[in-house]
């Protein structure tokens, strides 16, 4: 997987256990840690995270809008038509860039490979998502779960 790609597999569990909620303390124990390690490994973590986030909007000519590595989430717009992009980093799925702005989800060949990792976003996060709600498109599931997760979506 790409997440891989950017951090060593003890760097993404300990940048897991910190975005889930676990202290330092909690996250040394587990590991056998001192708080200081478990610092400088979220320090290192944080940073490629950030990294991966925006190498990604850049790659893509997305302007940033703000970057949370400890969440992995950036917010970005596109220059062309100032819409809304979300790039988020997993520990599923890695990097995923995300078209905020109502795309016609019909019209897509991946609409439910994205859906089904829309749902996978949440349940990471700790979303939760009715029954009701798992079958909406893509898009409309991407504001429910985004605009929970960032603040400058929240109208």
């Amino acid at each position: 997987m790409l997440n891989s790609a950017y951090l060593t597999n003890r760097q993404l569990e300990i940048w897991d256990l910190n975005r889930r909620g676990e202290s330092r303390a909690e996250i040394g124990q587990r590991f056998n840690f001192t708080r200081q390690a478990v610092y400088d490994a979220l320090k290192v973590s944080l940073g490629k995270v950030e990294n991966a986030l925006r190498h990604t909007a850049e790659a893509s000519s997305i302007e940033i809008i703000s970057v949370d590595p400890t969440n992995g989430i950036l917010l970005g717009v596109m220059p062309l038509d100032s819409s809304k992009v979300i790039i988020t980093f997993s520990r599923k799925h890695g990097v995923q860039t995300w078209h905020f702005e109502e795309p016609d989800c019909g019209k897509c060949k991946y609409t439910k490979r994205c859906a089904e990792r829309l749902l996978d976003e949440a349940d990471e996060r700790g979303i939760e998502i009715g029954v009701d709600q798992k079958s909406i498109p893509p898009s409309k599931l991407a504001h429910l779960i985004f605009s929970k997760l960032i603040p400058e979506l929240r109208t």
